[in-house]
């Protein structure tokens, strides 16, 4: 997965502010695919990561804004196969289409808008002098 990952990226040419959201998405399709925000996380970030280290290319903006990103598309959506749903599907007294109907499309409007917050903060504030 990471080869291809590596592949779409050098293909597309994917630098800069262009890896935030390729990491939001491995992150999404990855929990929506399996259901945990935790290893959704995990995972995209031990993908994105080597292949950065691989390309050695500069972000410009601090990392700290890439796992901002992951962690926005670790909690973007939620459906059946997620814990989570069914907790608040069964505390709320929802049915399963009421709780996909809000708590799932709450979930991907605050994952993008988790993301496009981090884009801005990465663009105007990219924090590239800290160590």
């Amino acid at each position: 997965m990471g080869d291809s990952i590596a592949a779409v990226a050098t293909r597309a040419r994917v630098n800069g502010l262009s890896w935030l959201p390729l990491a939001f998405a491995v992150a999404a399709v990855l929990k929506i695919a399996q259901g945990s925000s935790t290893v959704a996380m995990i995972t995209t970030a031990g993908m994105v990561g080597p292949i950065l280290a691989r390309l050695d290319a500069p972000l410009g903006y601090h990392p700290v804004y890439l796992l901002m990103a992951i962690g926005c598309g670790s909690i973007t959506g939620s459906w059946m196969n997620d814990s989570g749903f069914w907790i608040v599907c069964r505390m709320s007294g929802f049915t399963e289409g009421e709780t996909l109907k809000t708590f799932s499309v709450m979930l991907v409007l605050m994952g993008f808008s988790g993301l496009a917050t981090v884009l801005l903060a990465a663009r105007f504030v990219p924090l590239t002098g800290l160590t």
